[in-house]
């Protein structure tokens, strides 16, 4: 069911999360009343996508300014980077995938993003696919009783063991980030600051344990919470164009890059926001 904004159609695309916004160019810098509206839209859906937008890098981090400011990963900030823009993510022969596990994008920073973008600028022939994730459809799929044991617990974020990362920047800059970053004490059960919904607010990628817990016990209920969170009546699976923008909310959501394309070239440009201020 889809419906009219600002000469926008807006057209959902899953049960739980995502819409496809069309009658859009992003070429054409928005009012501050259609960032606003965009907003609202990103808060209600999650997930947004815009199809054969064909923009470029200033595009993209023009649509972004509106609602924080650009994030620098901890390893860019660790080797000296002062300044954010729109980095690559390549996938090819030389270079395998390494986003196919369900995340959150660095919730093991303090100062983690609040918002993400990516844009297709070469995909494979097939595959290659991004699925997401609602963590507040997750939260409200649990029973009452567990629910409220939830809340009020925390749990420790952290790199993990950071093969990726070693793989891409290097064992001795990843140690030098590491301890830097050593990580960050979250709610299991977090409270969104503009929609005021709660979420589940773990992910099996770089939640460590929980606070408090013998690891025995915190490894038993996080497994649970990761496959429940991740399970398919909660997640919407997007197959990507050349030209399509894809923006979500970092903060109740999860996704997956699917690495069936490989060794397949995929290449795609990211940009996320942190907290203005």
């Amino acid at each position: 069911m889809w419906r009219a904004m600002n000469g926008w159609n807006v057209d959902p695309i899953g049960g739980v999360l995502g819409a496809r916004v069309s009658g859009i160019d992003l070429r054409v810098r928005l009012s501050d009343s259609e960032r606003a509206d965009l907003y609202g839209l990103l808060l209600e859906h999650l997930v947004l996508v815009f199809s054969g937008q064909s923009i470029e890098d200033p595009h993209q981090m023009d649509l972004l300014a509106a609602w924080g400011r650009p994030y620098i990963h901890p390893i860019g900030r660790t080797s000296g980077v002062t300044e954010a823009k729109v980095e690559r993510i390549v996938d090819d022969e030389d270079r395998p995938p390494y986003q196919d596990k369900w995340h959150t994008d660095v919730t093991w920073d303090p100062d983690a993003p609040i918002i993400g973008s990516l844009r297709a600028i070469e995909m494979p022939t097939r595959g290659g696919d991004t699925i997401f994730a609602s963590m507040y459809a997750a939260y409200d799929g649990l029973s009452e009783s567990l629910q409220e044991r939830l809340v009020g617990m925390t749990a420790w974020h952290d790199m993990g063991p950071g093969q990726s990362f070693i793989s891409k920047a290097g064992g001795e800059l990843v140690e030098r980030t590491r301890a830097q970053f050593p990580g960050a004490e979250r709610p299991v059960v977090a409270i969104h600051p503009d929609s005021g919904r709660q979420y589940l607010n773990v992910n099996k990628n770089f939640t460590s344990h929980l606070m408090g817990f013998h690891r025995g016990e915190s490894d038993v209920l996080l497994n649970f919470l990761y496959n429940h969170a991740t399970q398919p009546n909660y997640t919407i699976r997007y197959e990507w164009s050349e030209g399509d923008l894809i923006v979500w909310d970092e903060r109740c959501t999860q996704h997956f890059a699917v690495a069936d394309h490989f060794p397949q070239r995929r290449e795609m440009a990211r940009l996320t926001v942190a907290a203005a201020g």
